[in-house]
């Protein structure tokens, strides 16, 4: 019987990139204490779960990963955090094999309530001062950077603005520093995440950073990173000086997007607490598209909100089939407790709801394999994945969010390189490597 390392964690993380990069900086906080990261379905004396509760799918996912983490090691100490315990503490507190429930705030002291919680698995105290650094992000090329937390918007069917509370930015020097040191450790992208990027400011003490094309342009200026990403950013926060830089900066901005749509239908939208129309939403991503044309531009859709009919679906899939979104990704709506919609009348049936989240998934494929059939005979910078593909090869991502399937069985690391485009296919594209 092997035994198990007395300061090994594993980390498992639900949902989106912001929970990923906090994810890594649990791990920074732990390491020193002395704790290594387990492999994967390795035993661990410590398992933390990072949960998303955005959707019902996304609760079902972090209890099964409560499961398997007590199936794994039932004397482990699993740990439970983030949005899922904000959402439903007592119900988390209550499932097999839980030992500690923490919520969103208590993600950046993890490691000194761990110590007085479980002395049992730590050697010592951390030394005084210590502060946590990033230079790993588990079994990623690519690295995120969190600018801001929270988020003021209220949407009607959303839970984020509950569990995550108020947008708060975080500070330009912290964001400078941790991605000067991403670079030295060899990262060339960095994607800046948060829960509503578009409205980040830091002008307490640095007034002119007053927007995101501000801290845009400060990190090209102050850091030698190669390529940065904008991940999804909200359709009225993409205003003219960012496009600017978007469209200035080739090269060492992606030229990728996502820009959640939610619904084609103004009645819906404003059901939604959605602060833009349908017609201001296509008009920004044409702005986007003017800027850079070879841009791909991704979109969240809801179907099935309260009292969504045939006719709203219709006005949906017409936005969608607009010619300028080149993916989509579809969530069928569920209630939230505690949200506006939850309340609402005119709930749409589950089978409904299921067929309009086929038909958009369909949609979304033809997208997609159209954007994939334009890159041919372009050349794209592709950073590769450590996931394999079925042929034992290694995928990989293009600046403009394209999945390549990399030539040979060679994993290039955190290097960018050329791949001129030879084939394409609704799934992705495949080249040589070479301009």
């Amino acid at each position: 019987m092997n035994r198990i390392a007395p300061r090994t964690v594993a980390v498992q993380t639900v949902g989106c990139r912001l929970n990923q990069y906090e994810s890594e900086r649990i791990v920074a906080q732990l390491a020193p204490y002395g704790f290594q990261r387990a492999k994967p379905g390795e035993e661990a004396s410590l398992y933390i779960i990072n949960t998303c509760t955005v959707t019902h799918r996304a609760d079902s996912n972090c209890r099964n990963l409560i499961r398997r983490a007590a199936r794994t090691n039932p004397n482990g100490r699993i740990v439970v955090i983030g949005c899922y315990v904000d959402a439903e503490p007592e119900l988390i507190a209550s499932l097999q094999g839980v030992d500690l429930v923490l919520g969103n705030e208590h993600k950046d002291d993890i490691g000194r309530i761990l110590l007085s919680e479980f002395p049992e698995i730590f050697e010592s105290k951390t030394p005084a001062g210590c502060v946590p650094v990033i230079d790993e992000f588990f079994e990623h090329n690519r690295a995120w950077i969190k600018v801001s937390d929270g988020c003021n918007q209220a949407c009607s069917y959303c839970i984020v603005t509950k569990v995550r509370g108020r947008l708060v930015n975080r500070p330009l020097a912290e964001i400078i520093d941790e991605i000067n040191g991403l670079v030295g450790h060899g990262y060339k992208e960095v994607v800046l995440t948060g829960v509503h990027i578009g409205h980040y400011a830091y002008r307490k003490s640095e007034p002119h950073i007053k927007n995101l094309a501000s801290l845009c342009r400060m990190i090209f200026t102050e850091t030698d990173l190669y390529r940065l990403r904008i991940s999804s950013i909200e359709p009225q926060t993409i205003r003219d000086d960012l496009l600017d830089v978007y469209a200035g900066m080739e090269g060492r901005i992606c030229h990728h997007m996502h820009v959640p749509m939610q619904s084609g239908s103004e009645r819906i939208l404003k059901e939604m607490r959605r602060p833009y129309t349908p017609a201001q939403y296509l008009e920004r991503l044409e702005a986007v598209k003017k800027a850079a044309p070879q841009s791909i531009i991704g979109a969240d859709v809801i179907v099935g909100f309260p009292g969504e009919t045939d006719e709203d679906f219709r006005l949906t899939r017409q936005v969608a089939e607009s010619g300028l979104i080149d993916y989509l990704h579809v969530f069928s709506y569920s209630d939230r407790k505690g949200t506006l919609a939850a309340g609402m009348p005119g709930k749409v049936r589950p089978d409904v709801i299921k067929e309009r989240n086929a038909i958009l998934t369909r949609v979304s494929d033809d997208l997609r394999e159209r954007s994939h059939h334009r890159q041919l005979g372009r050349v794209l910078e592709v950073i590769s994945e450590h996931k394999k593909n079925e042929h034992g090869g290694f995928w990989g991502i293009s600046g403009n969010y394209i999945r390549v399937k990399l030539p040979g069985h060679t994993e290039w690391g955190r290097d960018i390189v050329p791949v001129r485009v030879a084939g394409a296919c609704a799934e992705y594209v495949e080249g040589e490597v070479g301009g």
